[in-house]
């Protein structure tokens, strides 16, 4: 799935249905199904109103019961059946509405800075699940030295794997996907960041795919 059309999907949208404001009791649904609370956090804070949408396997996007306005790649509709699509099945954008994040597998890659006196680098996933838990685990190596030529080297290698709660968080920036570990640490991520499908903080880089969490 291309997260990024789904987050370029959520500010197209923004002139176009604020109109609908107040529809459906402040309910959102995209091809006849609820969406999920964290979608609708982040519809609304792109100033879509609640109602009725719909959006077919090519991408090609409306309010329900008009012809499509626009396709997600950009410019006119395109391959539309003109028929409304109904359901989300072997449809991966309708179902990113419908499902939200639950089910999403992040990956994660650390690479030290050349500059950082550090080698190696670790990996892992993190496996959003139902019930608003989530999985981590993680493996690598990561040796850590003192000024250039030293032979002072420490290290740490081996395999991890911990388990957590996943909440949204509202923020002025708009919903976060944050996580907290059993431990107390805790990370987040802004919502339509993830929906990139790709990012980057430091010197680790994320990938989320949909549908791939092992729960």
């Amino acid at each position: 799935m291309n997260y990024r059309r789904l987050s370029l999907l959520a500010g197209a949208w923004f002139s176009l249905f604020a109109a609908n404001a107040g529809a459906d009791g402040g309910a959102y649904t995209v091809n006849g199904e609820p969406v999920a609370p964290e979608m609708q956090k982040l519809m609304a804070h792109y100033g879509i109103g609640p109602g009725a949408y719909f959006i077919d396997a090519y991408g090609n996007y409306g309010p329900s019961g008009a012809a499509p306005v626009a396709n997600l790649d950009g410019g006119a509709p395109r391959g539309w059946s003109g028929a409304e699509p109904r359901g989300i099945a072997n449809n991966p954008y309708a179902q990113a509405y419908v499902n939200g994040v639950t089910g999403v597998r992040v990956f994660w890659v650390y690479s030290p800075s050349i500059f950082s006196g550090a080698t190696g680098g670790s990996s892992g996933y993190v496996h959003v699940c139902p019930g608003n838990v989530f999985y981590r685990s993680s493996e690598g190596a990561v040796n850590v030295g003192g000024e250039y030529g030293s032979q002072s080297w420490g290290g740490v290698a081996g395999t991890a794997q911990s388990a957590g709660r996943w909440v949204i968080e509202d923020s002025a920036n708009g919903p976060l996907l944050a996580f907290y570990d059993s431990d107390g640490s805790a990370q987040s991520v802004a919502l339509a960041t993830m929906l990139q499908g790709s990012w980057k903080f430091g010197q680790t880089k994320y990938a989320a795919e949909a549908g791939k969490a092992s729960c």
